[in-house]
């Protein structure tokens, strides 16, 4: 599995260029299910040597026009500043590279309109480890729910960190 992970990391990168197109979402609950179910086939196709990434859809398409927006522009910043990954070197979903051993609790969004909130428990060896939030909004029939906000957890200390502010400023970090 070791050898594989170096292989798997390159294959992500490559994902939009050879993805399938990312569906639209009727419910915010469906985008989350759509993109840790994902995860987890990438963990399962990797594992029986069956990972096409024709099969599966680009994870940032599922990002609202502000947040792709500023994902963006925080690629070209990092880019001309001669950075050769862009701005996410991590996933996230997970709020990190190895999605090994884990699993994902899905809760269902408080919806209020054309925005909503859910999170999803990240579990590790069917521990708990963290939690992520994330703030949605339905972008029309076109393009239907998507992601706006991914709160992600503070590492050791308490409370969290919205992925928009790092993507802002990707040069401070």
């Amino acid at each position: 599995m070791l050898r594989a992970l170096p292989f798997l990391g390159l294959s992500l990168l490559a994902l939009p260029a050879f993805s399938a197109p990312i569906p639209v979402f009727d419910e915010p609950k469906a985008l989350l299910e759509a993109i840790y179910g994902q995860i987890e086939s990438y963990e399962e196709a990797y594992t029986n040597g069956t990972f096409d990434p024709e099969d599966s859809f680009d994870d940032v398409e599922s990002f609202s026009t502000r947040l792709g927006t500023l994902l963006q522009e925080a690629d070209e910043k990092l880019f001309a500043a001669g950075s050769e990954m862009g701005a996410l070197d991590f996933s996230p979903f997970i709020n990190g590279q190895d999605s090994g051993g884990q699993t994902y609790v899905i809760h269902d969004p408080k919806v209020k309109g054309g925005r909503a909130i859910g999170d999803v428990d990240i579990l590790l060896s069917g521990d708990p480890l963290y939690t992520i939030t994330f703030q949605l909004v339905d972008e029309g029939a076109a393009r239907g729910w998507k992601i706006d906000e991914i709160l992600l957890p503070n590492g050791d200390s308490e409370g969290s960190w919205p992925l928009s502010e790092y993507l802002a400023s990707p040069l401070v970090q």
